[in-house]
């Protein structure tokens, strides 16, 4: 126990700058929504969209829509809804020494 706590101790915690799109007018007066988090740098993809979105991303009404997850411009993850599925496009995150964290949304087409 004390070995794997170590090697988590010597992974350093991260500054993310959050950026996401608007989802409707009244929305776009606080765009692009920036907010810096700090997050540890040993978390997988799906684990670090599901901490960030929750008190982060606006709850949408009705079904159909997505929001892609882009970590310094790569896709690291989609999320189907309003969190009811996310989809790593990466095996692990790969950080660098200023990272940015953008949610684009697309709307639901029918």
């Amino acid at each position: 126990m004390k070995n794997a706590f170590r090697v988590l101790r010597d992974r350093p915690t991260l500054t993310l700058r959050l950026t996401r799109d608007s989802v409707a007018a009244g929305d776009d007066a606080f765009a692009p929504h920036e907010r810096d988090i700090e997050v540890h740098s040993f978390v997988g993809p799906v684990a670090l969209v599901n901490h960030v979105r929750s008190g982060y991303l606006p709850s949408v009404a009705g079904s159909g829509h997505a929001w892609s997850c882009r970590l310094n411009g790569r896709l690291i993850a989609t999320i189907q809804g309003n969190a009811t599925e996310i989809r790593a496009k990466v095996q692990r995150v790969e950080y660098a020494p200023e990272n940015r964290l953008h949610f684009a949304y697309r709307s639901a087409s029918w």
